[in-house]
């Protein structure tokens, strides 16, 4: 029977694991390389003996609790130099409470400066929630991501409005902060744990949205349009004008902004709460001019001048590209787009990055130039809206003779990439060798029926399926659907570092002969069940034997577990699917 040593409360492991499952969930459609894992921070606050000064959860979160040892003094050294602790207020209650804040901000920041200091070297960043209070202990949820994941999406710099008022610096930043403030809620449930987080994973995201609206609108310098900016935008974009779409842009700014021009002032400005005169007056602007708002009030048409400063952070654009769908920019960048109601970052049609590994990994000795030219010409076709097909191929010279009845064989060439959207407008696939020469377009794939199809999706993609299993060249096809979906084909399982599978064997192993835990044990067993792909025979084999040694030793499948299948190597696994270490 497992025993919780550092003691918290019963259901801590199960609190843990329901907020750690969630955060996967959440922010895996946001980006799949942040890789969060959630665990908690307990400091003991009340005088109550025989209680750990510290807790984790789980208690090896890769990191030891002795890193903890010195926390109170830590947090007492940063309340110290705060400069809110030199403050005081008139009122006891009042003063009260200003401490209160200054100790659960300094032991906030003490838990932080110690994970950074304790992993100066590694590529992980953490976030942290304010605390519950239970049975006597400060609990913190902590929050740590891959930090080359974080550094992808375009971030501002400013934290603080007037110097004061906490804002975020992305949508990411702001779904972080509702998360964090999700689980600190659950923390306060009857039995947290068991009870769950308190909102799913899409009231979250709506939360974020609303919740970095603040940032766009304190740009507008006017207090009065700090709140609703959000559900304006929904609303706006919602509407239609004598039964058109609303398209056009709106500018935040303060009024008097250096990049702003009034082209034509109303005089009576227009609340933005006023949703159908305002959706009435973006028909007012075209592609040279844009409606300048300070978020509460729509006070005209003007025109940006001059060359804007994006470190001033100090003017956003927001732009209705369809109906119930709309964006917000900064400098170009587009931070958040929101299509029915649900706010995400804005995203590559394709995954440049998996294109990229994976091209490689197809055509041996590809030159770079040739993987750019690709990616440009990808791009142009993901602008089709009835969907297309690309086919890319060593063997597109032979392909185009032989597919010469159900296509349109051309004299090798070199498309521009701005006709290339043209090409792509008529059925059939455009074939391509791998240095983006066209040999034929409108080509009509022929193919074997196959069990890899899918019937969910249509008879592009499983045309592209049955073609690739009778081709013996390299060849990748992108696939473009009328609903937006877009496939690599192969879709390339990603490399790992061989390095890692023997690793794990080996403390697996030592796990075996050591003190046996039926968590360390999941642990290693889900690890397993991950990476079974890449699994070769004789590590299959031992991993086996370990089990093995491991049930005859150990009463881990008493009562209720988890039941793992026999591993096996996949026949498609070869060496390619290891990075070179």
């Amino acid at each position: 029977m497992d025993t919780i040593d550092l003691y918290m409360w019963g259901f801590q492991q199960h609190y843990q694991v329901i907020a750690e499952g969630t955060a996967k969930r959440v922010f895996k459609s946001l980006n799949s390389r942040l890789h969060p894992s959630v665990f908690l921070v307990g400091v003991l606050e009340d005088q109550l003996s025989e209680r750990h000064p510290v807790c984790l959860e789980p208690e090896s979160p890769g990191i030891n609790v002795t890193a903890f040892k010195n926390i109170h003094s830590v947090a007492a050294t940063l309340r110290s130099v705060d400069p809110e602790s030199r403050m005081f207020q008139s009122h006891p209650v009042a003063q009260e409470h200003q401490d209160r804040r200054l100790d659960i901000k300094s032991y906030r920041n003490a838990i932080l400066e110690i994970l950074n200091r304790e992993n100066a070297y590694s590529d992980d960043k953490y976030f942290i929630s304010y605390p519950a209070k239970i049975y006597g202990y400060l609990v913190f949820v902590l929050l740590k991501f891959n930090k080359s994941g974080l550094d992808e999406t375009y971030s501002l710099t400013k934290t603080k409005f007037n110097d004061r008022f906490e804002i975020s610096s992305s949508f990411t930043d702001s779904l972080i902060k509702v998360f964090l403030n999700s689980c600190k809620e659950a923390l306060y449930n009857p039995t947290p744990g068991p009870d769950g987080l308190n909102r799913n994973e899409d009231e979250m995201y709506r939360l974020a949205g609303n919740e970095f609206m603040y940032t766009i609108s304190q740009a507008g310098g006017n207090f009065d349009g700090l709140h609703g900016l959000y559900d304006a935008c929904n609303t706006i974009s919602s509407l239609r004008y004598e039964g058109s779409e609303g398209i056009g842009k709106v500018v935040i700014a303060k009024r008097g902004h250096k990049n702003i021009k009034m082209i034509l002032e109303l005089a009576d400005p227009i609340d933005v709460s006023n949703y159908r005169k305002v959706r009435k007056f973006l028909e007012v602007a075209d592609k040279n001019s844009v409606v300048f708002s300070d978020s509460a009030f729509i006070y005209g048409l003007a025109e940006i001048t001059g060359k804007y400063n994006p470190s001033e952070e100090s003017l956003f654009e927001i732009e209705f590209l369809q109906h119930y769908k709309w964006e917000v920019k900064h400098d170009g960048n587009a931070m958040m787009t929101v299509a029915y109601m649900q706010p995400n970052i804005p995203k590559d049609k394709i995954d440049k990055r998996k294109f990229e590994l994976d091209i490689v990994r197809i055509f041996n000795k590809i030159e770079k130039r040739d993987i750019e030219y690709l990616w440009d010409l990808i791009n142009q076709a993901t602008q089709q809206l009835h969907g297309t097909m690309l086919v890319i191929t060593d063997n597109a010279k032979n392909e185009a003779s032989r597919l010469g009845k159900q296509s349109f064989a051309l004299n090798p060439i070199k498309l521009n990439k701005e006709y290339f959207k043209t090409i792509t407008s008529i059925d059939g696939a455009v074939l391509l060798d791998r240095k983006g020469i066209c040999h034929a377009i409108g080509v009509i794939l022929d193919g074997k029926a196959t069990k890899n199809g899918d019937a969910s999706r249509g008879a592009r993609y499983n045309s592209a399926i049955r073609y690739l299993e009778g081709v013996r060249k390299p060849t990748l096809i992108v696939i473009i659907s009328e609903d937006g979906m877009i496939n690599l084909i192969p879709d390339l399982i990603p490399q790992i570092r061989h390095s890692t599978i023997t690793s794990s064997i080996e403390k697996f192993r030592s796990f075996s002969t050591a003190g046996l835990n039926r968590k360390e044990y999941y642990k290693f067993m889900d690890f397993f069940r991950n990476a079974r792909f890449y699994l070769t025979q004789v590590e299959c084999d031992e991993i086996e034997e370990i089990r093995k040694i491991i049930d005859e030793k150990s009463d881990l499948k008493a009562g209720i577990n988890i039941h793992y299948d026999v591993f096996s190597p996949n026949p498609l696994m070869n060496n390619s699917y290891y990075l070179n270490e």
